[in-house]
């Protein structure tokens, strides 16, 4: 918490000359501002703010020696001391724009300076007339907009820049901020006194000192402006007051405002200064700067209560609130050096980043640009149908596939039970034993169905010469056919969506950067074309492949035969008397015998000698047929893969190219006008481009001049210390090191 002025120890603002280095500093955040920099940057600022009507506009007007319009926008005032004539030039900052921009030729007279800060305001304000417009309007049209303009805005964030240098002048900058309203006027909306407000507000946070205007014709505590000042600087670390119209204090206020004038009342961090304007006569008189200076001082130094207050003289008049402004905004520039630059540095890295994850602009050969993405999205397929080191994952869901199709192929093998009928007592106990059988498969078949269907399919055959029909008809080929083809089309259809959804990765992360144009859709549709196309060719020959199946045929007589002589001892052994249970030490010393003399067995061939079966034929019968399936059904299991390995994957790979150049319509005429269309970006990516490459530009323009001023102006400027406060009681403000200081430090 602040406390009053000590009347022996107490901050006094400098003599009308700048502190050392303060037109340098100054000019160091001028520039960096005209740059653009304000927009990525917390550049240090002196802000003016107060009520409407509370002597704000005669107060700029003081610092500056211009006659300034009532203002509706910002308007940023950099003023300069030179030997040079005096001279003005008007410039715009538009919100968002990189860089300010030149409006009208440089004026030479306060009194040009004025018209064209009118027209300035009303390019602001009329922000859809072109600025040459304004620019040609002459001195007397100032005042309203050209015929045919659109209503105004009520307020503006665009700021109208001034840049004034002549002998006699300060130097300092600042910006001006239109007066806050209390009350809703004639003619106005609420809203637009709260757009005001949140403007006003935004320009006094983070590194701006805040000059608060007060009228001393009202009270303190009705100010407007003192009470956005506390809102944005609570503990008044980054505010200094400005008195005007102490003519208009009412009689017996006297000691209220020499009590806040004195740091006892309403403290802040850099104590009040009392400057006193020309009175509306004054102003018809038309006097001179030099005389409005000449009359302030007079009357600090004649009128009481303020002749009698020696020890506040330092703090009265505009000269000296001038000079300190512009030592304090010096002093705050010079320690914010080095965090500028350090902010400038992360901020430039940031961007650099976020322009690296953009997609690459676009080629100056978007033919060959194009033609390169589409060689590269083929060899990304051919790695992944090839099954490439870290291509692998289609073919590990083709094997999944394939290794279904073998499961279903095998479940569709025939079932033989080697029983008279199912009713037998051997048939039941043995399917008691056995699990039970899918409810969607076909029934199975005993010896006594067997020998019906021989017997149907019997016409001039002798006995035990079963019908080659029969045979064909009980192999179940058609029957097995039918549901190969289905199990068929399932594998294919597995490897076909899991080729589509690798493609369709595959085209989204190399086109997927292509988000200005068609191109990733239509090489998507390209590609299920292409792929539907193969799909269908397979399917094609995988019917073909299983309509060879439906006659049996082969010639690996060797598995047919000793997959025939296999099972047909199994359904023997089955039917025959096991020779097992109370035999065992005969069969073993049976064929411990039979090894000694070369011949090896197993209690299967034994079984061979057992008497002759009555349903023999039908026990052939189904050792054949089985014997078959696992012939076919090999056959088929392997086939099938094949074929889906090359009517659809190799030819995908083989053709995908030639497709994608004939369907984008990349040879012939318009050709490359097509390709540059397909490579164009999409807007949202071309204002982030640009958005970025302009904060680019704006970042290392202020790098270049932080480095520049480091360098010309030494180590005093790098290691600063900062300025330490002159009164014991008031505390440095931890927010950003503000605090009292002495005016020596600032230099």
């Amino acid at each position: 918490m602040n406390v009053p002025h000590s009347p022996t120890k107490r901050t006094e603002p400098a003599s009308s000359q700048p502190a050392p280095h303060a037109r340098e500093l100054i000019k160091l955040i001028v520039g960096l501002r005209a740059l653009g920099a304000e927009a990525d940057l917390d550049l240090p600022r002196i802000a003016v703010i107060g009520d409407q009507s509370a002597g704000k506009g005669a107060l700029v007007e003081a610092i500056s020696g211009l006659t300034v319009p009532r203002i509706r926008c910002p308007m940023e005032c950099r003023l300069a001391s030179s030997t040079t004539p005096w001279r003005a030039q008007v410039l715009l900052r538009r919100r968002g724009a990189a860089r300010e921009t030149t409006f009208g030729a440089p004026q030479h007279s306060p009194a040009a300076l004025e018209a064209a800060l009118r027209r300035a305001q009303l390019a602001v304000l009329h922000p859809t007339v072109p600025l040459a417009v304004f620019e040609a309007l002459d001195d007397a049209a100032a005042y309203a907009p050209p015929p045919g303009a659109q209503g105004p805005l009520a307020c503006s964030h665009d700021v109208v820049c001034v840049d004034v240098e002549g002998p006699g002048l300060p130097d300092l900058a600042f910006i001006d901020l239109p007066g806050i309203a209390s009350t809703v006027a004639k003619g106005e909306a609420q809203s637009d006194i709260d757009a005001v407000t949140q403007m006003v507000r935004d320009h006094i946070k983070g590194n701006t000192l805040i000059v608060m205007t007060i009228n001393m014709r009202d009270d303190m505590n009705n100010q407007g402006a003192a009470r956005l000042a506390r809102l944005e600087d609570p503990i008044g670390c980054r505010t200094i007051g400005v008195l005007t119209n102490p003519v208009l204090m009412q009689a017996g206020e006297e000691h209220s405002w020499l009590r806040i004038l004195q740091g006892f009342a309403h403290r802040v961090a850099h104590g009040y200064f009392i400057t006193k304007h020309p009175s509306p006569k004054g102003l018809e008189e038309r006097i001179s700067h030099a005389e409005v200076r000449e009359r302030e001082a007079a009357f600090f130094d004649t009128m009481p209560p303020w002749s009698l207050q020696t020890e506040l003289r330092p703090r009265m008049g505009t000269p000296s609130l001038t000079s300190q402004l512009s030592n304090l905004l010096g002093a705050l520039i010079r320690r914010s050096i080095p965090g500028l630059r350090v902010q400038a540095e992360e901020s430039l890295e940031a961007v650099k980043r976020s322009l690296d994850r953009l997609p690459p602009p676009p080629s100056d050969n978007p033919m060959a640009k194009l033609l390169d993405i589409l060689a590269d999205l083929h060899a990304s397929v051919q790695a992944l149908v090839a099954g490439s080191e870290g291509s692998g994952q289609l073919l590990q869901q083709c094997r999944r596939a394939h290794r279904q199709l073998k499961s279903d192929i095998l479940g569709t093998a025939p079932r033989f039970r080697p029983f008279k009928s199912k009713d037998a007592p051997d048939a039941v106990s043995a399917a008691r034993s056995e699990p039970q059988d899918d409810l969607s498969a076909p029934p199975p078949w005993y010896l006594d169905d067997v020998r019906a269907h021989i017997r149907c399919s019997m016409t001039r055959q002798l006995a035990l010469n079963t019908p080659f029909a029969a045979k064909v008809d009980l192999m179940c080929v058609r029957r097995s056919v039918a549901a190969w083809a289905a199990h068929g089309a399932a594998c294919l259809a597995a490897v076909h969506a899991a080729t589509r959804a690798e493609l369709r990765a595959l085209a989204q992360a190399r086109l997927g950067a292509c988000t200005g144009s068609p191109l990733l859709a239509d090489v998507l549709a390209l590609l299920d074309d292409v792929l539907e196309c193969h799909r269908a060719r397979t399917a094609e020959l995988i019917r073909f492949q299983l309509e060879l199946q439906e006659k049996p045929s082969t010639l690996n007589d060797g598995d047919f035969a000793a997959g025939r002589e296999e099972y047909l001892a199994r359904y023997r052994a089955v039917r025959k008397c096991p020779l097992g249970g109370r035999h065992d030490a005969a069969v073993g010393d049976i064929l411990e015998r039979l090894a000694k003399i070369g011949l090896h067995a197993t209690p299967a061939d034994l079984a061979k000698l057992l008497p002759h079966d009555a349903y023999e034929e039908e026990l052939t019968l189904m050792a054949e047929t089985s014997a078959y399936f696992c012939v076919a059904s090999t056959r088929v299991v392997d086939d099938i893969p094949c074929v889906i390995d090359h009517g659809l994957l190799d030819a995908l790979a083989r053709d995908m190219h030639g497709a994608l150049v004939a369907g984008l319509a990349l040879a012939g005429p318009g050709a490359d006008a097509r390709a540059a269309r397909y490579l164009t970006e999409h807007p949202q990516v071309v204002a982030e481009r640009t958005r970025l490459t302009q904060k680019r530009a704006r970042l290392e323009a202020a790098l270049q001049a932080l480095r520049a001023f480091q360098t010309a102006a030494g180590p005093a400027h790098d290691a600063a210390p900062l300025p330490t406060a002159d009164c014991p009681a008031a505390p440095p403000c931890v927010l950003r090191g503000w605090g009292r200081w002495k005016v020596s430090d600032a230099a």
